[in-house]
C-alpha cells in the first residue's frame, strides 16, 4: 500500500507538478497551492502512488477544492477521498460540496460512487467552455 502524507505549503512545488500531470490543459502553479494551503481550513493530503486532494472546511461545510491522479484505474482517487470525507466528518462537517466537468465520467462515476448527488450547473465554468456539475454529499454516513 502507497503511503498517504499531509500536504502543507511546503509541497507546493509537488502539487503543482502532480496538477499539471493531471490536469495540463488547466495546470495551477506553485504560488497558487502555496497560497491555498496557508488559508484557514484548508488541508490537503498527497499520495505517493501520484495522487494529490485538496479540501476547505469552513464551519459545518466543507469544498474539495481539487482532487487529482496521474495514475487511473489504481483506486488513488478513492483512497483519497475517502481520507478527505472521514477527515471532514471528524471536524464536524455535515456536508461537502465540489465541481466536477460534465466531461470527466471517470471523475463523476468516483463521486457517484460516493453518494454525492448533482444540485447544479455552471456553464462554460473551465477554460475549455466546458460546463461543471456542482455535487454535494451529506457526511453522516462517515462519522465516526
Amino acid at each position: 500500500m502507497t503511503q498517504i502524507s499531509q500536504a502543507g505549503p511546503a509541497h507546493a512545488a509537488a502539487l503543482a507538478l502532480l496538477h499539471h500531470s493531471a490536469f495540463p490543459h488547466d495546470s495551477w502553479n506553485e504560488h497558487s497551492f502555496a497560497t491555498l494551503l496557508a488559508q484557514p481550513g484548508v488541508v490537503g493530503w498527497l499520495d505517493e502512488a501520484g495522487g494529490f486532494l485538496l479540501l476547505r472546511i469552513v464551519q459545518d461545510e466543507a469544498e474539495i477544492i481539487t482532487l487529482g491522479v496521474v495514475a487511473r484505474r489504481q483506486g488513488i482517487a478513492s483512497r483519497l477521498l475517502r481520507l478527505g470525507l472521514g477527515h471532514a466528518a471528524g471536524q464536524g462537517v455535515r456536508r461537502i460540496h465540489l465541481e466536477v466537468a460534465e466531461r470527466n465520467i471517470a471523475g463523476r462515476g468516483l463521486y457517484q460512487k460516493f453518494g454525492f448527488v448533482e444540485n447544479g450547473r455552471r456553464p462554460r465554468y473551465y477554460p475549455d467552455g466546458g460546463d461543471a456539475l456542482i455535487l454535494s454529499l451529506d457526511l453522516e454516513m462517515f462519522r465516526a
